[in-house]
């Protein structure tokens, strides 16, 4: 607890010098500072690891959780009109404000208490026989901020992503695209549903499934950084598909067992979705599947131009469907495509995770696996150990 706190207290530090000091770029009006949000979650985060503050029980963790995101879907369904009732808004947005903290704790705790059941606790240095989750499962929700992806236009590779202020209009978000691409770079603003922060920065806005499974997948993170998986992170080449895959698989299953112990009944319509539109008569992962395969096949025969007017024709057919997307791009493909699960992916890592997944077929198995992984040739190794473990 002292060392996290500790890296926060540096960060900050850091933060202040290289603002002051640093030339100013580009961009600098719109980036977004982590050591900012350390700073102003800094004090809340020590209260929080050493257990001061509200510790809402079981069923007052169930009153907070249905009463945020019932307020959430009627926020949700409050923003859809083309000129939404602002004040009705605000209202309703400082009403939920007020379950927010129980929300976060409840959730927290039981998050902690999955990871427990899991066998992911650590045991103290010297005081073995003292067991602890490590880190602490620690979560806010809020606005993330946005991010903007490049990739090379001749390929789909990510190349440097930089963390930008979640307020962003429309117009600021073209004239950041139009800045940073090029004849040889793609860009894309993209919406974030959490960082790995600490604490975890979870998208306040969506529903209850959605929120418990990204504020596990973030402390999925959290745990990998103190191993040799977390460790690859932003070193290029497969690492951030294998951690982003890893901790995927391992978020579901968390937020799965946090589901059969602590099932949450909420009213039709009332867990933070936002009104029901009618289903599209197209099959997006199907589409998305087909179109990374055209492009991919086109890249890689050097015709960009082709492969551009590909993904931006499905990008006006999917709408035409039902299905807004407002921009298709190689940085689009770059960044889902991190997630080997996702259609967007056409990286073999997906189905060799997810064949981990199979052989372990627990949450704490499957970790004690995957975050010693730190290349592809790694994860053959680690499967061929497990399939003949398994007689396969």
């Amino acid at each position: 607890m002292i060392a996290v706190n500790g890296a926060g207290v540096a960060g900050i530090v850091l933060g202040l010098l290289v603002s002051a000091f640093y030339p100013r770029g580009a961009l600098s009006g719109y980036e977004y500072h982590l050591w900012k949000w350390q700073a102003d979650t800094l004090l809340g985060t020590a209260f929080s690891l050493v257990g001061i503050g509200p510790d809402p029980g079981e069923t007052a963790g169930d009153e907070a959780l249905t009463a945020y995101f019932r307020l959430t879907s009627q926020i949700r369904a409050a923003s859809e009109p083309a000129e939404p009732d602002l004040g009705l808004i605000e209202t309703l947005e400082n009403e939920r404000a007020t379950y927010e903290n129980d929300v976060e704790r409840t959730i927290e705790q039981r998050i902690d208490e999955a990871v427990a059941a899991a066998g992911l606790r650590r045991a103290l240095p010297l005081f073995t026989s003292v067991r602890l989750t490590w880190p602490p499962v620690n979560f806010e929700l809020t606005s993330p901020p946005r991010l903007l992806v490049r990739s090379p236009r001749d390929r789909i590779e990510r190349k440097g992503d930089t963390l930008l202020k979640s307020d962003l209009s429309l117009r600021d978000i073209q004239h950041i695209e139009e800045r940073t691409d090029s004849e040889n770079v793609a860009s894309l603003v993209i919406s974030i549903g959490g960082l790995a922060a600490y604490p975890a920065i979870v998208r306040d806005d969506r529903a209850y499934g959605s929120i418990l499974e990204t504020a596990a997948h973030e402390w999925v993170h959290h745990y990998l950084a103190f191993y040799p998986l977390g460790r690859q992170w932003g070193k290029g080449g497969d690492a951030e598909t294998l951690n982003e895959t890893t901790a995927d698989l391992a978020g579901r299953e968390i937020a799965k067992l946090v589901n059969a112990k602590y099932p949450v009944e909420f009213a039709d319509g009332e867990d933070g979705r936002a009104p029901a539109r009618p289903a599209s008569d197209v099959d997006f992962n199907k589409e998305m599947r087909e179109l990374r395969v055209q492009v991919d096949a086109l890249l890689a025969e050097g015709q960009v131009e082709e492969a551009e007017a590909t993904m931006e024709a499905k990008r006006v057919f999917l709408n035409e469907h039902g299905i807004t997307i407002r921009k298709i791009n190689q940085a689009y493909f770059a960044f889902y495509g991190t997630y080997a699960d996702s259609p967007q992916s056409s990286s073999p890592v997906g189905p060799k995770v997810n064949r981990v997944w199979e052989l372990t077929g627990d949450v704490g198995r499957f970790l004690a696996v995957m975050r010693d992984v730190t290349t592809v040739a790694d994860l053959d190794v680690a499967l061929a150990v497990l399939e003949r473990e398994s007689g396969e």
